[in-house]
């Protein structure tokens, strides 16, 4: 970059760091929306959705401990037990919900010079998110979550999503507030090597946490599946949790229904004429598949999605399979 695109982008970077600060003053990020879920969930797309009309500051993805300077320190899929927060973690987490982070890659696609609330979307942030809640009682957590076969991280193999389960189980708390009863499991799937096992239980894990810790009227639970079949409906209904309850219909253009999203660009199945809910089916082996609905089995997943892909959510409220 030239001298001169250096100092219109630190420019650029200072004039967007002073809108931020004024909104902050100004009280406009009372209201935070956090969308958590894992990785090729779709959170980027329904953060596009939330934010149809632009008037919320999105970060994206403020925890990610490889882009984000400020998070380096954080362990991806980091559990934190509720009230146990060190202060490090706490400074950090009080910087992103009052708004007061700044950083080019969170903040890129935000260009209004005025703000009516936060939306904060996170891949790594499952983990945390009842003991961040807990803390920062202003959140609405919002969990999305998405068929873990069609999330196709395997396409993606190269980017960094945390692809070993025992960084998991070796978390202490963790393994004993909710993993212990797992741990042969897990020892198991990871020493096969498997990447597309290895990530079903990943998603098992950073899924099944939440669910046990959240009281159901507390989390916002939302499928990409129903949200692809009927996204004014479905993001309605989000809209209705964040406001607590009230009634809201939201209309949303078809071109933004469609439009890719940032990260997926080109591979948007939207495009392709593909579904994004069952072509999986003709890309993972049967064999591979078993092995995967095993593993949620485990967990109380069994069940959760149909023949068809589309999920029932009164699956999430039994108990896991393990003793």
């Amino acid at each position: 970059m030239s001298n001169a695109g250096a100092l219109r982008t630190k420019v650029k970077n200072v004039g967007k760091r002073m809108v931020f600060r004024a909104n902050q003053v100004l009280g406009n990020y009372r209201d935070v929306v956090w969308i958590v879920g894992d990785g090729r969930s779709g959170t980027t797309w329904v953060s596009d959705l939330v934010n149809h009309d632009g008037r919320f500051r999105e970060m994206f993805e403020p925890l990610h401990p490889q882009l984000v300077k400020a998070a380096s320190f954080v362990q991806p899929h980091q559990y934190c037990r509720p009230g146990a927060m060190d202060d490090r973690l706490r400074e950090l987490m009080d910087s992103i919900v009052s708004g007061r982070l700044c950083d080019s890659r969170v903040d890129f696609g935000n260009k209004a010079l005025v703000y009516e609330g936060l939306l904060v979307k996170d891949i790594f942030a499952n983990l945390m998110c009842y003991a961040a809640c807990q803390a920062f009682p202003q959140v609405r957590p919002v969990l999305l979550i998405r068929n873990p076969f069609a999330a196709s991280k395997y396409k993606k193999r190269d980017w960094f999503w945390g692809d070993e389960p025992m960084d998991l189980l070796n978390q202490p708390a963790l393994r004993e507030d909710f993993l212990a009863p797992f741990e042969d499991l897990i020892r198991q799937t990871s020493a096969r090597g498997d990447f597309i096992l290895n990530q079903v239980l990943i998603w098992a894990i950073v899924n099944y946490v939440p669910l046990q810790q959240f009281a159901p009227e507390a989390l916002h639970v939302c499928f990409y599946e129903q949200i692809y079949a009927d996204p004014e409906g479905e993001i309605s209904r989000l809209f209705r949790f964040i406001r607590n309850g009230e009634d809201c219909h939201v209309k949303l253009d078809d071109d933004l229904i469609r439009r890719p999203s940032r990260v997926v660009k080109q591979e948007t199945s939207f495009k392709a004429g593909s579904s994004p809910v069952t072509s999986w089916k003709n890309e993972i082996d049967p064999q591979r598949i078993d092995d995967g609905l095993r593993i949620l089995e485990a967990f109380g997943f069994d069940g959760l999605y149909n023949d068809a892909s589309m999920p029932d959510a009164g699956v999430l409220t039994r108990p896991a399979a393990v003793a």
